[in-house]
């Protein structure tokens, strides 16, 4: 494994930092090849378990940029991945001077260069994903239960149990990662990529809030001051929130821009 490339990630658990691997790199668990990293833990109160892994040996990711269009999915701003170095950067201020911006990757429910899978009915995209969501929770080691609904848009899946409050933690990296993972896993038996959206007593719906609130605040500052405000990183789903709070706005506009997973939005005026 070549040592100078390798990205390092952390969990309590092996598989919850092969989950987190996972996660960053968008492709199943099983196509992670990683080596366990020895780690002296110190005066912590909990040990962790760290792995390295070489880029170059993930294969590309299920679906592309197509997987990570900004679908109804994610809700939280803050990085998913649980990295030890490099980790994910560190949330930034609300406002940032402007950068370079570059287009926004077009919205897409099927795979880039794939013909489009047949439609399956209801009882079969929520038995699929009752596997497919077993499969991680076992991965990621939780003792939790799922109540899984399919609505016209995506799926909603509520998870409670004893391990509810370790999904979370850490700006729920582990909900947020399991809900990145699942349309993936899902994908390998529908052909298609369907948006899911995970909560665990309304973590997530806070966010939402929480997020729509920034956006029309700095949406306020740049009417009142001008120029452009640029948001800390966000997740596909975070900026999709972003671009749809403020898209009725008469004096503003959004804009994605940046490379990779992790996207700034831009805020200026129309």
């Amino acid at each position: 494994m070549n040592a100078m490339n390798s990205m390092f990630f952390s969990g309590e658990t092996e598989s919850r930092a092969i989950l987190a691997a996972a996660n960053h790199f968008g492709v199943s668990p099983e196509q992670i090849v990683f080596d366990r990293v020895e780690k002296r833990h110190g005066f912590v109160k909990h040990r962790r378990v760290v792995i390295r892994v070489d880029p170059a040996s993930v294969g590309p990711s299920v679906g592309g940029d197509a997987a990570e269009s900004d679908s109804p999915a994610e809700v939280v701003a803050e990085p998913v991945v649980e990295a030890v170095v490099p980790a994910v950067a560190e949330p930034a201020p609300e406002a940032e001077p402007e950068q370079a911006v570059e287009p926004e990757p077009a919205d897409s429910a099927t795979v880039t260069g794939e013909a489009e899978a047949p439609e399956q009915n209801s009882e079969e995209v929520l038995s699929i994903a009752h596997a497919a969501l077993d499969q991680l929770l076992e991965l990621a080691d939780l003792e939790v239960s799922a109540e899984i609904v399919l609505t016209d848009e995506r799926l909603e899946v509520e998870i409670e149990g004893v391990d509810e409050e370790l999904l979370v933690e850490d700006e729920g990296q582990v909900l947020l990662a399991i809900q990145h993972l699942l349309p993936r896993v899902m994908y390998g038996q529908l052909g298609r990529i369907v948006p899911c959206r995970l909560d665990s007593r309304g973590y997530q719906r806070k966010k939402e809030e929480r997020l729509r609130g920034l956006a029309r605040r700095v949406a306020e500052e740049v009417v009142r001051r001008g120029g452009t405000r640029t948001l800390r990183p966000m997740n596909p789903a975070d900026r999709r929130i972003v671009h749809l709070t403020l898209a009725d706005d008469p004096d503003v506009e959004t804009e994605s821009q940046g490379n990779g997973y992790f996207k700034r939005v831009s805020i200026r005026l129309q």
